[in-house]
Order: structure tokens, then C-alpha cells, then sequence
């Protein structure tokens, strides 16, 4: 048994701003938005996922 389909996609995360000064601080705010970016992803995947069936 699927799970039933969604009509509205899920909004996308905001993402942190990359400081302009820093280099650990960049870095830190670039994991972030890449965690971010891609528990969206897997998020996406499993709603898609459970609408086919797979």
C-alpha cells in the first residue's frame, strides 16, 4: 500500500548566508547549506517515491 500523493511540493529550506569574512566561519555556513540542501533532496525522493509506488 503507497502512500497518496501530494499536490504541493515542500518549500525548499532558507539557507544560511555565507559570511563575506572568515574562512572557518565560510566553511561552516557552506556545510550547512549543503546538510540543508540535501535533506531537502532525500525529502523530495521519498514523497516522489511513495507516489510510484517504489
Amino acid at each position: 500500500m503507497s502512500a497518496p500523493c501530494i499536490a504541493k511540493r515542500p518549500a525548499a529550506p532558507v539557507l544560511p548566508a555565507v559570511p563575506a569574512h572568515g574562512i572557518f566561519e565560510q566553511v561552516q555556513a557552506l556545510l550547512a547549506r549543503e546538510q540543508l540542501r540535501a535533506a531537502h533532496v532525500r525529502q523530495l525522493e521519498i514523497l516522489l517515491d511513495a507516489c510510484t509506488g517504489g
